[in-house]
């Protein structure tokens, strides 16, 4: 199968294209740099070079596809993923799958990043089209982002929820897996790690086992608001959202 990737050079991208190709499909990636594209795959996929926001650019990086894999970010994914049901008629598309959220729920409809993942599934019910939603918690790779220089940045919470940390390559496994049965159209999949650990022990453990070295900085919340405020740093206070 032609399998169209959005969203292919992230963190959760990556594997799963990498495993795509492993099982045998042939992996198309719609990116807006081919450059970096070029330098995580090599020649191992098909670049077609343009934005998924951009119903033009999904259009022609559709044609001839049997499937699409959406994994972007909550500012493109439901755009995206209307562009792609909008031009299913006209192509030989049999399945999408999507990557949703854990948290992805009525109850948390309030948080935006929810709201966005709500109505991007909502679409994909409506477009009659067999898909299969993932819905993962946290990914371990992730830990890295607090990682600055020689230093950690540790965000603690009042109540810090107990995660379940999945491995990025397991979790590539599971889609491409995922395309060899049909059991899970139609499904919502929730991908949880074994152990439930809190975001701050994770980070001590992955400081200690991995770069023992650098020095850990403890930030209350109200301290790590105030630097994302500051510093304009959108990234950060997305995180003090998510562990409040």
């Amino acid at each position: 199968m032609r399998i169209l990737i959005l969203g292919a050079t992230g963190i959760l991208g990556q594997p799963v294209t990498r495993s795509l190709i492993d099982k045998g499909h042939r992996v198309r990636v719609l990116t807006r740099s081919v450059k970096k594209t070029c330098r995580i795959f090599g020649n191992t996929v098909e670049i077609i070079e343009g934005s998924a926001v951009d119903r033009d650019s999904v259009r022609t990086a559709l044609a001839g596809c049997g499937a699409v894999h959406i994994n972007l970010t909550q500012e493109a994914e439901l755009t995206a993923t209307q562009h792609v049901v909008d031009q299913a008629a006209g192509n030989s598309l049999e399945r999408i799958t999507y990557v949703s959220a854990t948290t992805a729920c009525e109850e948390n409809r309030w948080f935006e990043m929810v709201e966005v993942k709500m109505r991007t599934e909502e679409i994909l019910r409506r477009s009659g089209i067999a898909h299969t939603v993932f819905c993962p918690t946290w990914v371990m790779e992730v830990l890295h982002n607090f990682i600055h220089g020689d230093r950690a940045a540790m965000i603690i919470g009042r109540k810090p929820p107990a995660l379940h940390f999945f491995a990025a390559a397991d979790f590539g496994r599971m889609v491409s897996t995922a395309y060899e049965d049909d059991w899970t159209l139609g499904k919502r999949l929730f991908i949880h790690g074994p152990e439930g650990i809190t975001l701050p022990d994770a980070l001590e453990r992955i400081i200690k086992t991995c770069q023992p070295e650098l020095k850990l900085m403890r930030l209350k919340l109200w301290q790590a608001r105030l630097i994302a405020r500051l510093t304009g740093r959108e990234g950060l206070n997305y995180i003090t959202r998510l562990i409040d």
